[in-house]
């Protein structure tokens, strides 16, 4: 934490959701090598880290921080630190990172390898929970999670903005100001195979940080805490969900309408959602037919998935808009 944060520091229709291991460890910061004296440790919840060099190395500093119910209130405390006022949304710990400074590109980054590598074209559901600090003066909605094969660990990088996409992101429009309780972001994508780093913060410019002011201190700054994280595979393989899903949607690629075909009567619902697992279309069928039709002109080009509800199933396929 730098010195001038003494006075701190998605909504989706749908989430496909199965039981499956958490491949984020230490996912609540449960686990610390050393009760905190400080501010700017999270290399201390193992392991965990700080993609950026902070005085001089990358190994054991940080200005990310971990607060924790054993360290003393009013600096890295539980519920009292210098960020305000928050307990953990479960255990004893959770991190904090500052999101935007003023108009700066300054930014603080939380990584973490991945327990296991992840498989080429399967699907993952990403979930963690954010906590607008007391202090802060500004709320943002672009807090995301990257996934890469290499860390983005540089020596040279300062606490700057890292100019990568996220697979997954909070929505833009879904401005995070609650600084009282814990808010959900959550979505879904299709790994390329071979991600094994998960890194959590603000990927975006302050020209492309969508913020609003919301009071509480004198300092332009935007700061979080983070809890709960969590990685899991949420289906098998796009090419098995196919075979299983009695399910067929074409033309695809598609430009103007899609036509979604089943081989069992009784449709009762259907959706439509983009990568981040927003729906992006919904309706009601109620019918006994096993064919329906969707312009879906309107849309962004991408992927989106398509679920079909019946009385007691969803099946499940995906297409391309061109």
């Amino acid at each position: 934490m730098k010195t001038f944060f003494c006075f701190l520091f998605f909504s989706a229709c749908v989430f496909l959701n199965t039981k499956s291991q958490n491949l984020v460890p230490n996912y609540s910061f449960e686990n610390i090598t050393f009760c905190n004296a400080g501010g700017g440790r999270i290399y201390e919840a193992v392991p965990w880290f700080q993609p950026c060099t902070f005085a001089g190395n990358t190994t054991n500093s940080s200005s990310s921080d971990l607060f924790d119910t054993c360290a003393l209130p009013g600096d890295v405390g539980i519920p009292w630190n210098v960020g305000g006022y928050q307990f953990a949304r479960t255990g004893h710990g959770y991190s904090g990172i500052a999101m935007s400074l003023d108009t700066s590109n300054y930014r603080e980054y939380l990584e973490v390898p991945l327990v296991d590598t992840l498989i080429t074209n399967n699907m993952y559901c990403v979930e963690f929970y954010a906590s607008l600090a007391d202090s802060s003066v500004e709320a943002i909605s672009n807090i995301g999670a990257y996934f890469s094969n290499d860390s983005l660990l540089d020596n040279s990088h300062n606490h700057t903005v890292f100019y990568v996409n996220p697979q997954v992101e909070n929505s833009i429009t879904n401005i995070l100001v609650d600084k009282i309780n814990w808010m959900q972001i959550r979505g879904n994508f299709i790994a390329h195979g071979g991600e094994r780093f998960m890194t959590i913060g603000n990927f975006h410019n302050p020209t492309n940080t969508n913020s609003i002011n919301v009071g509480g201190s004198t300092q332009n700054y935007s700061y979080y805490y983070i809890d709960d994280i969590s990685v899991t595979r949420c289906n098998v393989g796009i090419d098995e969900v196919k075979a299983e899903a009695r399910l067929e949607v074409y033309p695809n690629p598609t430009t103007n309408e899609i036509r979604i075909i089943t081989t069992e009567r009784g449709i009762k619902k259907m959706k439509i959602n983009n990568m981040l697992g927003e729906c992006v279309y919904e309706h009601n069928v109620e019918n006994e037919k096993k064919e329906i039709s969707v312009d879906v002109s309107g849309l962004l080009n991408g992927m989106y998935f398509v679920e079909v509800m019946f009385e007691n199933k969803i099946y499940n396929a995906k297409f391309i808009k061109q």
